[in-house]
């Protein structure tokens, strides 16, 4: 005959001890060899296969001055960002050139056409800036040295405000510029 048990009480659970723990460790270790051998096959067989990635840093921009899409922020005018600003391109191509620097925008108010492609390149002159063009998904960081660039379409003609969006001083809250986006002449 058992001795009754009390209604709060429950099996103990099983006790861990060293060598259910050195299982579980060995499981995982194997695991771990596995995946780091895994790795190691897939690169080795990309490299052979020439599918790995480029790490020679070169190509990126055409822009004159810039190079593996870097250039001296102290020279300015070796580079297109000499003048900000949209271009249109022989090719019928739009290139926008744009600088932040010191709480501003350069140029104040970027002039785009509606319904072309633009691409637009980013530089900064002093600090991290953002480049956020509020109503779209054009959202970049301006890095003091290199440019970014991205090509987009706007659909609709208007202006839009044009933030920055990184901390970048006292007068961060006062670099507000816009983009407008007017119907091409024929």
């Amino acid at each position: 005959m058992s001795a009754p048990r009390s209604a709060g009480h429950r099996p103990a659970a099983p006790r861990l001890d060293h060598h259910t723990l050195e299982k579980y460790e060995n499981v995982w270790f194997g695991i771990a060899v596995i995946m780091s051998v895994l790795l190691f096959v897939t690169v080795l067989a990309s490299f052979l296969s020439g599918t790995a990635p480029s790490l020679s840093g070169e190509g990126g921009h055409h822009i004159t001055g810039v190079k593996n899409g870097r250039l001296d922020p102290g020279n300015f005018a070796a580079t297109p960002f000499a003048t900000p600003g949209l271009r249109h391109n022989a090719d019928g191509s739009y290139e926008a050139f744009v600088i932040a620097r010191a709480f501003q925008f350069e140029p104040a108010v970027l002039k785009v056409p509606v319904g072309q492609p633009v691409t637009i390149h980013v530089t900064s002159a002093d600090v991290l800036h953002g480049y956020f063009i509020e109503g779209t998904n054009i959202n970049a960081t301006a890095i003091p040295g290199q440019v970014s660039s991205f090509t987009t379409t706007f659909r609709r003609p208007g202006t839009l405000n044009l933030v920055c969006n990184e901390y970048c001083g006292t007068g961060h809250h006062n670099m507000v510029s816009s983009v407008k986006v007017d119907v091409q002449e024929p």
